[in-house]
């Protein structure tokens, strides 16, 4: 057995502290302690839904509505289960009105699945049941959102409901029975039975990417890619100066890439980064702050980005894979302005790596976990291949199983997919139907299967030991992918009352035109866009501290990005319609994520303060110092969308990349405040100054970037101040 050298316990990954993790992040206060039949209800249900929405990503969906309604209802039985009523409810058992709520839950689904063809013929008009059945799905839906996310979401969906009986009912000088019932119907049918509100676009891409992927996630985790990524971040980043703090940036960015939550990375990550980084001598607030920083950051790393970003290639109709190169430089520029300031500040205060006898060598972490990374080369061919995103996840879920699953695991599911991949030829011969031919593109994905099978047999027979999935870890995976999925479909439902009420009263439009008129009093369209992208900014960093990400997008998109819109310039900077609705898209996307660091909700900020032990609003403040760069990427793609590679060059492509990385680095200098020595005011200044000219896109703006990033490199900083300015102290 080859059994690579490990490294101290300072950076052996440690697991993920339950109490942490439920006092800075709502999603995770469930009953972890039901009782036992109860639990195995719960695997059950699990189970039974992450095998439906497997074989659906491989043979394709049901009609919209029965499949979004059964993944949508079945997952608010099961909040009402596992979320209690109050965040200090009880976690040993279902109180009984949580049982009647979670049955009736279960009880809309199946009426909603039996109903779908009646009210599909007849055109979305309902009857009386229906519309009780209706208004009874909204109120469990507000309650569960109430559970899950807290009062924000719910409460701006009362808010809009409220609205929307208002608007229907105010044109009407008076108000009778008839009146009131048929408003009622008309909304409840458009928010509860077609696909515009509940069953819209958010819980389609919910019932259709989104849980796949973040099942394809706790199969990965299963799997020890998670070790995977924290020893290859030791490897390459632990000797080098600074070397814990790095290690936390990479290793927080690959994971929260595949975990979907920040707050869940900085606890799970940070568990074993930000002791190591105090170790080497940062201070417990930039310790908690890196690892927020870069834990945040993962939602915007392809290939698998935020849950949102799937949304966003729906809503726009564009494939997955635009919004994973669009977010490609955006999301480098984020992680080495993060990089720069990690690594000024270790210079600055003559902080060393890790000694290389601690760690283990990069040769044997490949060696050992390595083959791990097929899966996600499985995805990213598929994906490229122009393959639908479930269908990707669902092939580079089986790979996860065949690299590394036990023998009998293995054979068994080689046998069903192979009767998967023959699977109409199969039901030929069933229904004695003359056979029909087997496509190329179906017999590449017997490779799919050979290959993992071939790498887990060879492995196996020369004694290279790494973790092993059996069918429990199966279960287990399976159980957790569909657990972290409830809040995602819960927000998604909740937001779906918003944007239906939106888009059945045009609110959104007559926002974005009063917008419009008020900023025609600003002279100068430069100003005037600049202006707007701040309110945006602003609107969108506000909604995302109260909201998870993907509702914060949703309403953003839907109420800021047409204001956006309505400005010639912004238009005039995309030069094309298409590529301006996808660069406000990308604007208000990033800045909703963002807002996890930005402080008096910086949630993420504080997870990391409490590990540390530090002050939350002084890790919030530096952490929001570390991801300046993500906060001005956006305002660099709107100047210059070539960032996003559309519409674009490669030439423009590479030379919006090279300058945008030498502005990030000023912009790490003037943070900082440090370049092989300590800088006066007026060299942070100049070096903001490079920066920002840098940001704006031309020739001019370019060069004179380019000339003080010269000046700054060739005389460091000469007439800077001596010794260490202890404001800038780790």
């Amino acid at each position: 057995m080859n059994q690579a050298k490990q490294a101290p316990d300072a950076v052996e990954p440690a697991v993920a502290d339950p109490e942490t993790l439920e006092k800075y992040d709502r999603e995770s206060r469930v009953r972890h302690a039901l009782p036992k039949r109860v639990m195995q209800f719960v695997i059950a249900l699990s189970v039974l839904l992450a095998l439906f929405h497997l074989y659906t990503s491989f043979s394709g969906p049901l009609v919209d509505v029965v499949q979004r309604s059964i993944h949508l209802y079945v997952l608010l039985g099961l909040t009402f289960v596992l979320y209690p009523w109050a965040m200090r409810g009880a976690r040993d058992r279902v109180a009984v009105g949580d049982v009647i709520l979670a049955v009736a839950a279960f009880a809309i689904g199946v009426y909603m699945v039996f109903s779908a063809d009646r009210v599909i013929a007849s055109a979305g008009r309902i009857n009386t049941l229906d519309m009780v059945v209706g208004l009874a799905a909204l109120a469990l839906v507000i309650d569960a959102a109430r559970r899950v996310t807290g009062w924000g979401l719910p409460g701006l969906a009362i808010v809009f409901l409220i609205y929307g009986f208002y608007a229907k009912l105010s044109f009407y000088p008076q108000l009778t029975e008839s009146i009131v019932l048929a408003s009622t119907r008309q909304i409840v049918s458009h928010l509860v039975y077609i696909t515009e509100g509940l069953l819209g676009t958010a819980i389609a891409v919910s019932a259709s990417y989104i849980i796949l992927f973040i099942l394809f996630g706790a199969f990965l985790v299963k799997s020890g890619l998670g070790r995977l990524f924290n020893d290859l971040a030791l490897a390459l980043a632990g000797p080098s100066r600074g070397g814990p703090a790095k290690v936390a940036v990479v290793a927080s960015g690959f994971l929260g890439s595949i975990n979907g939550s920040a707050i869940a990375n900085v606890v799970t990550t940070g568990a074993f980064t930000i002791p190591l980084m105090k170790r080497t001598g940062y201070r417990a607030n930039f310790a908690g702050a890196v690892e927020a920083a870069a834990s945040v950051g993962g939602q915007i790393l392809p290939p698998i980005m935020g849950a949102a970003a799937f949304i966003m290639a729906e809503v726009l109709a564009v494939p997955y894979t635009q919004v994973m190169l669009a977010g490609i430089i955006p999301a480098l520029l984020f992680y080495l302005g993060i990089l720069f300031q990690v690594h000024l500040r270790a210079m600055r205060n003559g902080l060393e790596g890790i000694p290389r006898s601690e760690l283990t060598p990069l040769k044997s972490v490949l060696l050992e976990r390595g083959h791990l990374l097929l899966p996600m080369v499985v995805l990213l061919w598929l994906i490229f291949d122009g393959r639908a995103p479930f269908f990707a996840a669902f092939w580079s879920i089986a790979a996860t199983i065949l690299i590394c699953g036990t023998r009998n695991l293995v054979l068994g599911l080689a046998a069903v997919l192979v009767a998967l991949v023959f699977e109409p030829q199969i039901w030929a011969l069933i229904e004695s139907r003359p056979l029909p031919g087997l496509p190329a593109s179906r017999l590449w994905l017997f490779a799919i299967i050979a290959v993992p099978m071939a790498i887990n047999a060879i492995r196996n027979r020369l004694g290279l030991e790494s973790e092993v999935m059996d069918l429990a870890d199966c279960r287990d995976a399976m159980t957790e992918g569909v657990r972290n999925s409830i809040p995602v479909a819960i927000a998604c439902a909740a937001v779906g009352i918003v944007v239906g009420i939106a888009t059945l009263t045009g609110i959104a439009l007559d926002a974005a035109d009063a917008v419009v008129n008020l900023g025609q009093a600003i002279p100068s369209e430069m100003l005037r866009l600049l202006v707007t992208l701040a309110l945006t900014m602003g609107a969108s960093i506000v909604l995302g501290m109260g909201l998870p990400s993907i509702p914060c997008y949703i309403i953003t998109s839907t109420m800021a990005a047409p204001i956006l819109l309505n400005l010639p310039l912004f238009r005039e900077l995309a030069g094309s319609n298409d590529t301006a609705i996808f660069v406000a898209h990308m604007f208000v996307f990033y800045f909703g994520i963002f807002a996890n660091l930005t402080p008096p909700v910086a949630l993420a900020a504080y997870a990391g303060a409490g590990i540390s032990g530090g002050s939350p609003n002084a890790t919030g403040v530096q952490a929001m110092k570390l991801a300046i760069a993500g906060f001005v990427v956006p305002y660099m793609f709107v100047f210059a969308h070539s960032m996003l590679m559309i519409d674009a060059t490669w030439i423009n492509v590479a030379t919006v990349a090279v300058t945008g990385v030498v502005g990030v680095g000023l912009l790490a200098v003037a943070v900082e405040g440090y370049l092989r020595r300590p800088l006066a005011a007026p060299w942070r200044v100049l070096a903001l100054i490079g920066a920002l000219a840098l940001i704006y896109p031309g020739w001019i703006s370019d060069g004179l970037g380019a000339l003080i990033a010269v000046a700054l490199l060739m005389t460091g900083g000469v007439g800077g101040t001596k010794g260490r300015d202890a404001a800038h102290a780790a």
